[in-house]
C-alpha cells in the first residue's frame, strides 16, 4: 500500500506559515492599539483631574486653563493615533481572514484528495481480493 501524499503539501505550508506571520503581526498591531487607548484614557483622567481647582487664585487658574488646553491637544492627538492604529488593525484582520480562506481551500482540497486516495485503495484491495477468490475457485476444477 502507497503512502498518500498531497502534491500541494509546500503551497500548504506556506499559507500557514503566511497565516502566522499575519497573526504575529496582528497580535503586534492590537497591543500597539491597546497601548495607545490606555494613553487616551490617562490623558483623559488626567484632564478631569485638572478641573478640581482648590484655590481660586488668578495664576493658578491661567496656569490650569492653559495646562488643560495642552491636554485637549494631547487628546486630540492621542485619538488621531488611535484611529489610525484601528484602521491598521482592521486592514491586518481583513488579510487575516483572506490567508484562512487561502489555507482553508487547500486543506479542503486535500481533505478530498486523501478521501479519493482512501477509495482507490480500497477498490485495489477488493480486486486482489476477487482476485484470489476466483484463482481457488478455478483452481478447484
Amino acid at each position: 500500500m502507497r503512502k498518500f501524499k498531497f502534491s500541494l503539501n509546500k503551497l500548504l505550508e506556506f499559507r500557514e506559515q503566511k497565516e502566522e506571520s499575519v497573526k504575529e503581526e496582528l497580535l503586534m498591531a492590537q497591543k500597539s492599539l491597546n497601548v495607545s487607548e490606555q494613553q487616551l484614557h490617562a490623558l483623559e483622567e488626567e484632564k478631569k483631574a485638572a478641573f478640581n481647582v482648590s484655590d481660586f487664585n488668578v495664576g493658578k487658574m491661567q496656569l490650569q486653563y492653559h495646562y488643560i488646553l495642552g491636554l485637549q491637544q494631547k487628546i486630540k492627538e492621542t485619538q488621531a493615533i488611535v484611529l489610525k492604529k484601528q484602521k491598521v488593525v482592521n486592514q491586518i484582520m481583513s488579510r487575516m481572514v483572506e490567508t484562512q480562506k487561502d489555507r482553508k481551500v487547500l486543506e479542503k482540497l486535500q481533505e478530498k484528495q486523501h478521501e479519493q486516495y482512501l477509495m482507490d485503495e480500497k477498490h485495489q484491495e477488493q480486486k486482489i481480493i476477487d482476485e484470489i477468490a476466483n484463482r481457488k475457485k478455478f483452481s478447484l476444477f
